[in-house]
C-alpha cells in the first residue's frame, strides 16, 4: 500500500451511516478522539509492556478500527500482544510503536479531513 492510498473506507463509513453528513462527521470526530488516545496509550503502555492497560487500550480501539476498515491497526495491535508475551527485545516494542504512530497519525489526518 502506497502512502498516498487512503487507509480508510469511508465508503463503507458512508452505508453504515445512511450516506449522513452529519452522522460521518459526528462518527469521524469521535473516532479522531479515540484514535489519539489509542496512539499516546499504545506506545506508553507497549514500552513499558503493561499487559493489561495496552489490552484495555487495544480492545477499545479495535471495534473503530474495524469499522473503518484499518486492518493494518488490529493486526499491529495483535502482533504487539505477542511482543510482550514472548519478552521480545525492546527494540521489537519500539518498532511497533513507531508504526503504529504512523498509522494512527495518518488516519486521524483522514479523519479531520471529514470532519
Amino acid at each position: 500500500m502506497s502512502n498516498n492510498e487512503p487507509l480508510i473506507n469511508f465508503s463503507g463509513i458512508s452505508e453504515m451511516l445512511y450516506g449522513d453528513e452529519n452522522f460521518i462527521s459526528e462518527f469521524s470526530t469521535a473516532a479522531v478522539s479515540s484514535f489519539t488516545e489509542f496512539r499516546e496509550n499504545y506506545r506508553k503502555y507497549l514500552l513499558i509492556r503493561d499487559e493489561e492497560n495496552f489490552r484495555k487500550a487495544g480492545h477499545k480501539i479495535k471495534p473503530v478500527a474495524m469499522m473503518l476498515g484499518v486492518d493494518q491497526v488490529v493486526d499491529e495491535y495483535e502482533h504487539a500482544k505477542t511482543l510482550i508475551w514472548e519478552e521480545k527485545p525492546e527494540e521489537d516494542l519500539k518498532a511497533s510503536a513507531q508504526k503504529m504512530q504512523e498509522l494512527c497519525t495518518r488516519i486521524i489526518a483522514e479523519l479531520e479531513e471529514k470532519t
